[in-house]
């Protein structure tokens, strides 16, 4: 007969991380971590592989904010090389120099509060501040939020203790910051040695480059890390994996399989003729998915250098509520954290765990956190405005103006539209019907079906509430995260992992733990 499990499956959301002694600033944690050994972050974040989030922009806004991009495995070829392509063109290594032509500026009319609301839509923290009359540049804006200046948000930008002057040598003007003379310049490559010389030499991460008259031309970022990392999730089809792996393995930092089960004897065979490959076995290999401690071990022995955790708990996923398949997200991390923690001990080999799924808010991540080294995340970044789904404004129309859009497109890898955005590409609504996918003869892999005519509906089409740009979200959920690590009495991600501490709250705790008994407060 069946057996019970003595476990209950218990939620990220039922569980609170306590306080401890502080050690290090909220502003001084790093958030830094790395994935293998050839993979360097800024964020332990990761986009979840899904069609209605990945696509060029999305790779391209992710990798520059230090966030690993997975190529979905159920893109067509078109869409892939489009988002692998756009990445890399954009990619940057630690001390090289990112030229920006067209700025995001403010003119000197600007209050504080309007170039706040700038910051907020654009995600930058170095705005440059024209002269509204004649477009001269007269100084920059540097956005900190964790040292904000003690003014009111009605003074111009301009006021002493917002706008850093520029650095003149021939006047009588002393500002902070130097610039770079554009007429000078002959040849980019001289360009780029007088940026480095000067950033060098002022020990600054940003340059404006000033034509005559002092127009701004360009902006000079210093790259301060590597960018762009992406991977892509490839089929786990015994007879296309292979061909998978010659097309795009070359191409990416990172390979993984993209199962919502990968507990399948294909999935070690696609495990071992990797790992001896030499051509792709130093790259990063997942997983994904398992949500049981015996899986992971099988799989770490097996040479799997990261293991995707999570099933049945994504905001798109009806896997568990219909089929029935599945467990708490925070029942797979307990697991799953102390199997990768025995598996250390034992072979002295660290296999890193990615949670897929679960996560509904900031509190979610960080208590996620506590027992993962990076998170994959569908909801949060569908959001954005760099994802890849369409955009509708207040009535449900399909808009491209940022300031009308409300929604977002969202979908899951387990419903009919993901199929019809592999037959017609990323514009599918252009054509295509579902009656061509009912006369479609394959099934969709990655929930085990062989035949379409075997499959279910694993995934649901919707929207979700539209958040604005990446950078400024990615920012504010950093900053929340960096606070409670600090709270925590941490300093980095291993050591929040190594000594965190949770309790289960009741129903009642987490409900008081909303603001209450407050009327139209401000949500």
């Amino acid at each position: 007969m069946a057996k019970i499990s003595n476990r209950i499956s218990e939620s990220l959301s039922e569980y609170l991380i306590l306080t401890n002694w502080v050690k290090t600033r909220s502003e001084k944690v790093s958030l830094e971590t790395k994935l293998g050994e050839s993979i360097s972050l800024q964020y332990p974040f990761v986009t979840a592989r899904m069609q209605s989030v990945v696509g060029p922009e999305m790779a391209v806004a992710a990798g520059k904010n230090g966030i690993l991009t997975v190529v979905p495995r159920s893109l067509n070829d078109d869409d892939k090389e489009k988002i692998i392509s756009a990445n890399e063109k954009s990619r940057l290594s630690k001390g090289e120099i990112e030229y920006v032509d067209r700025p995001v500026y403010v003119e000197s009319d600007y209050t504080w509060e309007r170039v706040l609301q700038t910051v907020d839509r654009v995600g930058h923290s170095i705005i440059p501040v024209i002269d509204k009359k004649d477009q001269k540049l007269l100084g920059v804006y540097i956005h900190d939020p964790d040292n904000s200046p003690m003014i009111s948000s009605r003074e111009l930008i301009t006021h002493d203790e917002l706008m850093q002057g520029l650095k003149y040598t021939h006047d009588e003007s002393q500002g902070k910051v130097p610039y770079l003379g554009y007429s000078d310049i002959s040849t980019f490559s001289e360009l780029d040695q007088h940026v480095k010389e000067i950033l060098q030499k002022e020990k600054i991460s940003f340059l404006p480059i000033l034509g005559e008259d002092y127009i701004l031309r360009k902006m000079a970022f210093l790259q301060k890390y590597d960018t762009n990392f992406i991977g892509i999730a490839i089929s786990s089809n015994k007879e296309k994996w292979k061909n998978d792996l010659e097309r795009w393995g070359g191409k990416v930092d990172t390979i993984c399989i993209d199962s919502s089960n990968a507990c399948f004897d294909e999935a070690l065979k696609i495990l071992e003729y990797f790992k001896s490959s030499s051509e792709f076995k130093n790259k990063p290999f997942g997983i994904g998915n398992i949500i049981k401690g015996e899986d992971f071990k099988v799989f770490a022995e097996h040479g799997a250098d990261y293991i995707i955790g999570g099933l049945g708990v994504g905001s798109i996923c009806r896997t568990g509520s219909e089929r029935g398949n599945g467990r708490g997200q925070m029942t797979v991390a307990l697991e799953l954290a102390q199997a990768r923690d025995d598996f250390f001990k034992e072979k002295r080999k660290y296999v890193q765990l990615v949670l897929d799924g679960g996560i509904r808010n900031y509190k979610d991540m960080v208590v996620a956190l506590s027992l993962a080294d990076l998170i994959m995340m569908g909801n949060f970044f569908n959001s954005f405005y760099e994802s890849a789904a369409r955009k509708f404004d207040e009535k449900g129309n399909p808009t491209h103006e940022e300031p009308s859009m409300r929604y977002v497109e969202t979908w899951g890898e387990g419903h009919p539209r993901a199929r019809l955005v592999f037959m017609f590409g990323s514009d599918y609504f252009k054509g295509g019907s579902v009656s061509e996918i009912i006369n479609s003869k394959e099934g969709n892999e990655r929930y085990g079906h062989v035949t379409l005519s075997g499959s279910t509906v694993e995934g649901v089409l919707g929207k979700v509430k539209y958040r604005g740009r990446l950078k400024p979200n990615v920012e504010e959920a950093a900053r929340y995260i960096k606070t409670t690590i600090s709270n925590s009495g941490a300093s980095d991600l291993e050591s929040f992992r190594e000594n965190a501490i949770l309790e289960k709250a009741s129903s009642q705790t987490l409900k008081d733990m909303l603001p209450h008994d407050v009327d139209d407060y401000e949500s």
